[in-house]
């Protein structure tokens, strides 16, 4: 894997900026408490919180990574995802019309309750990069670590709307 932790990456008195756009990291246990207070009503605004950091982060990183295509876009994207601490990001299937992203390593698993709350925030942060990649997407999460404990993984299916 690249080194992707410096590449765009700057930091002075306290900023953070990733290829000139300032970002705030915060503990994944701020989405815990919201999902606390707001319950189910924190789903939407947690993918819409996703979806806006998405685009934003793939819109200046394509302009700074140049990729050759869409697979190579959606790789170097999912690269750069997992040094952010959200868990390893691994493109499965590409295609023009869909994309298939599995996450190992879910940060909400190293939280003290389980919570599907981080996995809202992870779907609206992909449906914020298939907008971009493949313009009108439905991003839903077919795998769920949380949701069957057999399994180890979420996985992500990014659909065109044709």
């Amino acid at each position: 894997m690249k080194n992707f932790k410096l590449k765009g990456l700057k930091y002075n008195q306290g900023k953070y900026n990733l290829y000139k756009d300032r970002f705030v990291f915060f503990p994944p246990k701020l989405i815990d408490i919201l999902s606390s207070i707001y319950g189910e009503g924190a789903k939407s605004l947690l993918v819409w919180l996703g979806k806006k950091a998405g685009w934003t982060l793939i819109q200046n990183w394509d302009e700074k990574l140049n990729p050759k295509n869409l697979q190579d876009l959606v790789i170097q994207f999912t690269e750069l995802i997992s040094n952010l601490g959200w868990g390893k990001f691994i493109a499965k299937d590409i295609s023009e019309n869909s994309i298939t992203i599995r996450l190992q390593h879910n940060i909400s698993t190293e939280l003290e309750s389980d919570s599907k709350y981080i996995c809202y925030f992870i779907t609206g942060l992909l449906t914020g990069f298939g907008e971009f990649a493949l313009y009108r997407v439905n991003t839903s999460e077919t795998k769920c670590c949380f949701e069957d404990s057999k399994i180890k993984i979420c996985e992500y299916s990014i659909n065109k709307i044709t």
